[in-house]
């Protein structure tokens, strides 16, 4: 359910909507009218134009993400990191579930947006909202759960994607993707196999633009 604008967040009309699965519900603040920010004129005439804000879409692969911890249970004493979290949903949902969350992109408007939905509902506490660009930083914690909602999708950071996720993942945690299938990701996967990481995946369907796309849940655990 959308709800009016009612305040500006990072310089942008923001609009409240509900995410609901189950028993658990949170309120999720958005860009209103976000193809007002999007000049698709441009994107098909120029070669270099500034990127559009894609950490403003609500991806399918963040909902279907947030659905499936719902439906895991409780993340009570879990550390949980939402790595380019974008308006961050499976972020706060971790925290109503119970975990420390942690809500980390490169975009300071992003974090704005992932910040004001923390204190709508009342989880300022658990959740907190970091910069950081994963190609060239590091987190001064590990994690026991790290989400990655449709973060797979440039060949050029797959290497420092593999190696932060890596890095920063406790002994026994996982690793959750959700794949929409907008690019070719097998060399990453291969990348985390590489590394030790083995994985299975579920396919699951949620709604955009008026269909239903498909796209695969990954979990990935260490060998052995």
């Amino acid at each position: 359910m959308q709800r009016e604008p009612s305040i500006e967040i990072a310089g942008y009309p923001a609009t409240l909507i509900d995410f609901t699965h189950r028993a658990v519900g949170v309120s999720l603040y958005r860009v209103s009218r976000l193809e007002d920010h999007v000049d698709r004129g441009t994107l098909l005439r120029e070669d270099r134009v500034a990127e559009p804000p894609y950490w403003a879409h609500l991806w399918v692969g963040a909902i279907a993400q947030a659905r499936r911890l719902v439906e895991a249970g409780s993340l009570a004493g879990r550390r949980v990191l939402d790595l380019g979290c974008g308006l961050g949903l499976p972020g706060i949902v971790a925290a109503a579930l119970g975990a420390e969350s942690w809500c980390v992109d490169r975009v300071p408007a992003a974090l704005e947006f992932a910040a004001a939905s923390a204190r709508q509902n009342l989880l300022a506490s658990k959740v907190r909202c970091v910069l950081l660009d994963f190609m060239n930083d590091e987190l001064g914690a590990d994690f026991d759960l790290i989400l990655a909602a449709e973060l797979v999708y440039d060949p050029q950071s797959y290497r420092a994607l593999c190696d932060f996720l890596d890095r920063h993942l406790r002994r026994g945690g996982e690793i959750h993707l959700s794949d929409a299938f907008r690019s070719d990701a097998a060399s990453f996967f291969t990348g985390l196999s590489a590394k030790g990481f083995e994985g299975i995946r579920e396919a699951r369907r949620e709604w955009e633009d008026g269909r239903l796309q498909p796209l695969f849940l990954w979990t990935f655990r260490r060998s052995g």
